[in-house]
């Protein structure tokens, strides 16, 4: 639990830091006082170097928890020499499981979203012309930042299964975790996402949706 914890605060001081530092310098510089539209636009700059920083930390816990898998395996085979019965081969399994989804993230978030959408197409939003549209800039940099939130959302998801099995797990963990895993992955194909609400509710969607 430490350590989830620790990789959890770990990510958001190291992107509230970064996004401060983005944020800070395009206001010193700027001309006139920003608005919070020129600021989401922004930050939406520095997201795809927020993406990269996201899923190198995502490596690095996925290496973090296959290592952690192998060791609990370790102490499972000694459990059973010594005729044992305090462990369970579930705990290993799981977190080894949860490291390599950790480690081939993309792979992980493509199949999740396979599982909601046959085409899904999380960048459809982009605009196509130069983006000379004020109010389409903003829906852009407003998809991204969820983008983003989807992103940490999902790969706290898959962190937090690491407490269904073995002991000290709560009660409710893995709806937790699965809540935060479609979540995340509806966020990051949130286009897709409101089209499909758009056109159930039959009404017309906002621009670039």
């Amino acid at each position: 639990m430490k350590h989830i914890r620790f990789f959890s605060r770990s990510i958001k001081f190291t992107i509230a830091c970064w996004v401060s530092c983005a944020v800070f310098s395009n206001a010193v510089y700027a001309a006139t006082a920003p608005d919070v539209a020129s600021m989401l636009v922004k930050l939406s700059e520095t997201i795809p170097s927020l993406m990269r920083l996201v899923t190198a930390l995502s490596y690095v816990m996925g290496f973090f928890f296959i290592t952690k898998g192998i060791l609990e395996l370790k102490k499972f085979g000694e459990g059973r020499s010594m005729m044992s019965q305090e462990h369970s081969l579930a705990k290993p399994l799981t977190i080894i499981t949860v490291g390599t989804l950790l480690l081939y993230l993309p792979a992980s978030v493509q199949t999740g979203l396979s599982t909601f959408w046959t085409s899904p197409n999380p960048y459809g939003y982009l605009p196509s012309s130069s983006g000379e549209d004020n109010w389409t800039d903003l829906t852009n940099a407003a998809f991204m930042v969820v983008q983003l939130v989807g992103a940490i959302a999902f790969i706290r998801g898959i962190i937090m299964l690491t407490h269904v099995t073995g002991q000290g797990g709560q009660p409710g963990t893995f709806g937790k975790a699965m809540a935060h895993i479609v979540a995340g992955v509806l966020c990051i194909n949130m286009y897709q996402f409101l089209q499909a609400v758009f056109q159930t509710l039959g009404i017309s969607g906002i621009v670039g949706v």
